[in-house]
Protein backbone atom coordinates (compact mmCIF):
# COMPACT_ATOMS: atom_id res chain seq x y z
CA UNK A 1 0.00 0.00 0.00
CA UNK A 2 2.83 2.43 0.82
CA UNK A 3 4.42 1.76 -2.58
CA UNK A 4 1.12 2.62 -4.28
CA UNK A 5 0.83 5.85 -2.29
CA UNK A 6 4.41 6.79 -3.17
CA UNK A 7 3.83 6.13 -6.89
CA UNK A 8 0.60 8.12 -6.82
CA UNK A 9 2.27 11.03 -5.03
CA UNK A 10 5.21 11.08 -7.46
CA UNK A 11 2.81 10.88 -10.41
CA UNK A 12 0.75 13.82 -9.14
CA UNK A 13 3.87 15.89 -8.51
CA UNK A 14 4.99 15.21 -12.09
CA UNK A 15 1.66 16.50 -13.40
CA UNK A 16 1.76 19.69 -11.33
CA UNK A 17 3.99 21.80 -13.63
CA UNK A 18 1.65 21.15 -16.56
CA UNK A 19 -1.36 22.19 -14.53
CA UNK A 20 0.31 25.34 -13.24
CA UNK A 21 1.31 26.41 -16.77
CA UNK A 22 -2.05 25.47 -18.31
CA UNK A 23 -3.50 28.92 -17.78
CA UNK A 24 -2.15 32.40 -17.29
CA UNK A 25 -3.41 35.61 -15.79
CA UNK A 26 -4.39 38.32 -18.27
CA UNK A 27 -2.98 40.92 -15.88
CA UNK A 28 0.55 39.77 -16.72
CA UNK A 29 0.21 41.06 -20.28
CA UNK A 30 -2.66 43.56 -20.05
CA UNK A 31 -3.02 46.60 -17.79
CA UNK A 32 -6.60 46.60 -16.50
CA UNK A 33 -6.24 50.27 -15.52
CA UNK A 34 -5.24 51.41 -19.04
CA UNK A 35 -8.00 51.11 -21.60
CA UNK A 36 -8.22 52.18 -25.18
CA UNK A 37 -10.58 52.11 -28.13
CA UNK A 38 -9.67 51.14 -31.67
CA UNK A 39 -11.70 51.20 -34.87
CA UNK A 40 -10.95 49.16 -37.93
CA UNK A 41 -11.80 46.33 -40.27
CA UNK A 42 -11.77 42.70 -39.11
CA UNK A 43 -9.10 40.82 -41.09
CA UNK A 44 -9.05 37.46 -39.27
CA UNK A 45 -11.06 35.64 -36.60
CA UNK A 46 -10.14 32.80 -34.24
CA UNK A 47 -13.28 31.72 -32.41
CA UNK A 48 -11.78 28.87 -30.41
CA UNK A 49 -10.25 28.02 -27.05
CA UNK A 50 -8.52 29.14 -24.99
CA UNK A 51 -9.36 32.74 -26.04
CA UNK A 52 -11.04 34.12 -29.14
CA UNK A 53 -8.98 36.51 -31.22
CA UNK A 54 -9.97 39.20 -33.65
CA UNK A 55 -7.33 40.76 -35.87
CA UNK A 56 -8.27 44.31 -36.73
CA UNK A 57 -6.65 46.45 -39.44
CA UNK A 58 -6.52 49.97 -37.99
CA UNK A 59 -5.56 52.98 -40.11
CA UNK A 60 -3.95 55.96 -38.36
CA UNK A 61 -4.28 59.66 -39.26
CA UNK A 62 -1.26 59.49 -41.60
CA UNK A 63 -2.72 56.54 -43.53
CA UNK A 64 -0.45 53.92 -41.94
CA UNK A 65 -2.00 50.57 -41.12
CA UNK A 66 -1.45 48.51 -37.97
CA UNK A 67 -2.94 45.09 -37.36
CA UNK A 68 -4.19 44.78 -33.78
CA UNK A 69 -4.49 41.40 -32.07
CA UNK A 70 -7.53 41.58 -29.80
CA UNK A 71 -8.01 38.71 -27.36
CA UNK A 72 -11.32 37.91 -25.74
CA UNK A 73 -12.70 35.38 -23.32
CA UNK A 74 -13.28 31.78 -24.34
CA UNK A 75 -16.09 31.01 -26.79
CA UNK A 76 -18.35 29.48 -24.11
CA UNK A 77 -18.33 32.72 -22.07
CA UNK A 78 -19.06 34.80 -25.18
CA UNK A 79 -21.88 32.51 -26.34
CA UNK A 80 -23.47 32.82 -22.89
CA UNK A 81 -23.64 36.60 -23.42
CA UNK A 82 -25.23 36.11 -26.86
CA UNK A 83 -22.05 36.58 -28.89
CA UNK A 84 -21.81 33.88 -31.60
CA UNK A 85 -19.21 32.95 -34.20
CA UNK A 86 -21.31 34.66 -36.89
CA UNK A 87 -21.80 37.88 -34.88
CA UNK A 88 -18.58 39.43 -36.23
CA UNK A 89 -17.34 38.56 -39.72
CA UNK A 90 -14.15 39.23 -41.67
CA UNK A 91 -14.61 42.58 -43.42
CA UNK A 92 -16.85 44.08 -40.71
CA UNK A 93 -15.99 47.61 -39.56
CA UNK A 94 -16.10 47.61 -35.74
CA UNK A 95 -14.94 49.56 -32.70
CA UNK A 96 -13.36 47.75 -29.74
CA UNK A 97 -12.66 48.94 -26.22
CA UNK A 98 -10.35 46.95 -23.99
CA UNK A 99 -7.35 46.69 -21.72
CA UNK A 100 -4.10 47.70 -23.42
CA UNK A 101 -0.82 45.81 -23.13
CA UNK A 102 1.81 46.74 -20.60
CA UNK A 103 4.52 46.84 -23.29
CA UNK A 104 2.59 49.07 -25.72
CA UNK A 105 2.29 46.44 -28.47
CA UNK A 106 -0.84 46.58 -30.67
CA UNK A 107 -2.89 44.12 -28.63
CA UNK A 108 -5.83 44.45 -26.28
CA UNK A 109 -8.06 42.31 -24.10
CA UNK A 110 -11.61 42.96 -25.28
CA UNK A 111 -14.19 44.50 -22.95
CA UNK A 112 -16.77 45.74 -25.47
CA UNK A 113 -17.31 45.76 -29.22
CA UNK A 114 -19.53 48.19 -31.09
CA UNK A 115 -20.81 46.82 -34.38
CA UNK A 116 -21.49 48.94 -37.47
CA UNK A 117 -25.24 48.83 -36.73
CA UNK A 118 -24.68 50.36 -33.28
CA UNK A 119 -25.17 47.18 -31.22
CA UNK A 120 -22.72 46.84 -28.35
CA UNK A 121 -21.39 43.43 -27.30
CA UNK A 122 -19.86 42.83 -23.90
CA UNK A 123 -17.25 40.14 -23.34
CA UNK A 124 -18.59 39.10 -19.92
CA UNK A 125 -20.99 40.49 -17.29
CA UNK A 126 -19.50 43.71 -15.90
CA UNK A 127 -17.11 44.15 -18.85
CA UNK A 128 -18.61 47.51 -19.72
CA UNK A 129 -17.52 48.87 -16.34
CA UNK A 130 -14.12 50.50 -16.07
CA UNK A 131 -11.55 48.79 -13.85
CA UNK A 132 -11.36 51.93 -11.70
CA UNK A 133 -15.12 51.90 -11.13
CA UNK A 134 -15.71 54.89 -13.42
Amino acid sequence: MKRYQLELTVGLICLLPGLVCAHHSISVEYDMHRQGTIQGVVSEIWFKNPHVRYYLSVTDDQGGETVWNAHGHNPVTLVRTGWMLETIKVGDHISMTGDLTRDGSPKMFIRTVELADGRVLISHPGADNHADGG
